[in-house]
């Protein structure tokens, strides 16, 4: 048993002489060094413990992956929604990074495997195109009679786009030929009996006069984008002008002001949104 401390200082006041025994209870009053504590002993120990985790529960608590997993993200990120996903990205500024197919998910860029299949086919496609640009480059350069018909075909197709165009609406609406009886100057066309007939020998006509006028300019091109005042060399306020898309070859709605015989002034209803082809005809 413990000496209370203010006897121990009454035994050692000035002019005191301890004795033995009191020397002895003086030490025995406190602890050495090499005496260990016991639990038990320490006051308040027992009851601090009670606030604690076992050992068993601490360990078993850092071994659930679902511990905390309405604030913290899992090694894997299974237990993000979109929502998390968006706002990490959006902290850690990767918003708009390229991602590739994977897991199911379809990314926004290709990887080079897909790229690499992707020029091989346009590549192919090249090739095939080119095979077939050398084919008609040969055709062309031959000497066959039958190729200057043709030519002549297309240019004629070229320039009467319109018309043909409006021969092919009559053929689907199934139109019949009507038929004509000529009268007056035209009488002595000789036996027409149809419109188409009149029209073959219409145009057999103007092509004549065309082709005695062959040395005369009758014919300028150009293209526009909009709005446009054109110089042309044909010499007249007489001439019909056509104007079509040359992406999707429609024929296009004009307006025309003669300015002075080599000069017209093209019009339209709003902005092209392709180049336009002009052709003026001399009539």
């Amino acid at each position: 048993m413990s000496t209370p401390l203010h006897i121990i200082f009454s035994w050692f006041e000035k002019g005191d002489i301890p004795t033995e025994y009191q020397f002895k209870q003086t030490f025995s009053s406190f602890r050495h060094l090499d005496e260990k504590i016991k639990m038990d002993e320490v006051m308040g120990l027992q009851e601090a413990f009670q606030g604690t985790l076992s050992t068993t529960t601490f360990t078993n608590h850092l071994a659930d992956e679902n511990a905390h997993v309405s604030a913290l993200a899992k090694l894997n990120a299974s237990n993000l929604t979109d929502a998390n996903v968006d706002e990490w990205k959006e902290k850690l500024k990767i918003k708009l990074a390229a991602t590739i197919d994977g897991g199911g998910e379809i990314g926004n860029v290709y990887t080079k495997e897909q790229i690499g299949e992707i020029v091989n086919a346009i590549q192919t496609k090249d090739n095939e195109m080119l095979e077939h640009i050398a084919r008609i480059n040969e055709i062309l350069l031959s000497n066959d009679a039958n190729l200057d018909e043709l030519q002549e075909i297309v240019d004629y197709i070229k320039e009467n786009r319109q018309q043909i165009e409006l021969l092919k609406e009559d053929i689907i609406r199934n139109i019949s030929d009507d038929k004509i009886n000529l009268a007056g100057i035209y009488s002595n066309w000789g036996a027409v009996t149809y419109q188409n007939q009149f029209n073959d020998l219409v145009y057999a006509k103007i092509k004549s006069i065309e082709d005695a006028a062959s040395s005369e300019k009758i014919k300028h091109e150009e293209r526009v984008r909009g709005d446009s005042r054109i110089k042309h060399d044909l010499d007249t306020l007489s001439f019909v002008i056509d104007a079509y898309d040359t992406v999707t070859m429609f024929t296009i709605p004009i307006k025309v002001r003669r300015i002075d015989t080599n000069t017209i002034e093209v019009l339209f209803d709003s902005l092209p949104p392709n180049i336009i082809q002009l052709t003026i005809k001399k009539i």
